[in-house]
């Protein structure tokens, strides 16, 4: 046999190999992955032992080895978001290297090496999923494997707060061990759900930020049967209101009003009077449950844990003022320190005034071209325009959220807020490129972004 026909047969495999292993395969392989609880790590690794984690670092591996092996430059354009993950991961870089120069005590360094691995897994997500995904079909399907697996996560947490049980108890799996967290906690005399997720807020997040996604696919996306378009925005929105969490509701609104702004005013009345109805039944089904989201919002004020996070912060600008500009590196704010349970504000500690305004500017950026994009495709395609504004609702509802909670600390709200700028990103570039696989008819799509 000739080295021809020996090559043959490989250059066969490989070609089967890149036609599967696409990066809507692989953003679904981490969505898989989401569903092993975030509180268990691999045992011998330690904190950057959790599969979405380890997952992302591969990502990031990979789209490196296809950078490098690339015979020829790939003409993308102007590429604003993935400059502005650039500029993130270099903030990071910096007070990383600042932090090794100055000295730091040794409870801080593997913290330190830590969280610059952490950042880039979340590099590695936001790239494979805003390089990747080049085709609308692609993208497409993409938003539909992230809603459905935000449903099932929705479903566990309805089920966990019937059954006030956490339904993972005797989940085992050989190398991996758990970090105390996961069990089940309560507000209220009601149980807060949290799904696969370490903490409620952690959940409560990962809805928030797809519920807009949800929403929008249950009334757009005429393709497939009302069943299986309506199921995940019903389970996510009722786990959104039953999650006995005021971080979740906040956000939740926020979300529902970004993208009311781009709602027809059939569409504001509509959900209006599914809202009351909403209320309504949660008020007459859980006995309790009206008073006590009420009651958090206006018992704020004598709440143990927003307490907490107010008496923190004396602290914490005091190690912003003797750092301000780079921080003292991402991950050295030791929960011994101090607990401060606003992401922002520990972001300022650990990676200064240029890092917080590193996120605030990647996160408005983002926000701002998917918004825009919608406006230059009004009278376009409805699930393609409408899609642009859900991106934009759930960016702002996930930026939100890290007010409440240390949201880059935890592997499924960090995970899932850099995927949603990934998903920004590849739209508006598949918009821009006028992608074949888009429903749009060639004609009308360039007028619509005029």
């Amino acid at each position: 046999m000739s080295s021809r026909q020996v090559r043959q047969p490989r250059r066969e495999a490989m070609r089967v190999v890149r036609q599967y292993l696409d990066a809507k395969s692989v953003l679904t392989g981490y969505l898989v992955l989401c569903f092993i609880p975030s509180y268990l790590t691999i045992t011998v690794i330690g904190a950057l032992g959790r599969p979405t984690i380890l997952m992302s670092l591969a990502m990031l591996a990979w789209w490196l080895a296809h950078q490098l092996q690339r015979p020829f430059p790939v003409r993308t354009g102007t590429q604003p978001l993935r400059w502005m993950m650039a500029i993130v991961f270099l903030a990071v870089l910096m007070s990383y290297a600042l932090a090794m120069f100055r000295g730091m005590p040794a409870s801080e360094v593997s913290p330190a090496d830590t969280g610059l691995l952490r950042a880039a897994s979340w590099a590695g997500l936001f790239l494979v999923a805003h390089d990747g995904l080049r085709t609308w079909k692609n993208l497409h399907i993409t938003i539909r494997r992230v809603v459905a697996a935000a449903g099932v996560m929705a479903l566990l947490g309805l089920l966990q707060f019937l059954t006030k049980n956490p339904l993972l108890s005797w989940l085992s799996i050989p190398g991996m061990s758990g970090d105390g967290l996961g069990a089940i906690d309560q507000r209220g005399g009601f149980v807060r759900a949290a799904g696969t997720s370490a903490h409620p807020l952690e959940y409560g997040m990962v809805l928030c930020v797809t519920l807009p996604l949800a929403l929008t696919l249950a009334m757009e996306d005429r393709e497939r049967r009302p069943l299986a378009r309506w199921w995940p925005a019903v389970t996510i929105t009722a786990a959104s209101v039953l999650s006995v969490s005021r971080s979740a509701l906040l956000a939740v609104a926020v979300a529902l009003a970004v993208l009311s702004f781009a709602w027809t005013r059939r569409q504001k009345i509509i959900a209006g009077g599914v809202a009351l109805v909403g209320f309504v039944a949660v008020w007459a089904a859980v006995p309790g449950m009206a008073g006590t989201i009420v009651g958090m919002f206006t018992g704020a004020g004598q709440d143990s844990s927003v307490a907490s996070r107010v008496n923190g912060y004396d602290v914490a600008f005091g190690m912003v003022s003797r750092l301000p500009v780079f921080g003292r590196g991402l991950g050295t704010l030791l929960p011994t320190y101090v607990y401060l349970d606003n992401q922002y504000l520990g972001t300022v500690v650990e990676l200064g005034l240029v890092g917080l305004g590193s996120f605030l500017a990647f996160f408005g950026l983002a926000a701002v071209l998917v918004w825009g994009t919608h406006r230059r495709l009004r009278g376009g395609d409805p699930l393609m325009d409408q899609l642009a504004a859900a991106l934009a609702a759930g960016l702002c509802s996930g930026s939100l959220s890290f007010t409440f909670f240390d949201a880059l600390t935890f592997p499924l709200s960090a995970g899932f807020m850099f995927l949603m700028l990934g998903l920004a990103g590849a739209y508006c570039r598949v918009v821009r490129n006028q992608s074949v696989d888009n429903p749009l008819s060639t004609a009308r799509f360039k007028g619509a972004l005029k």
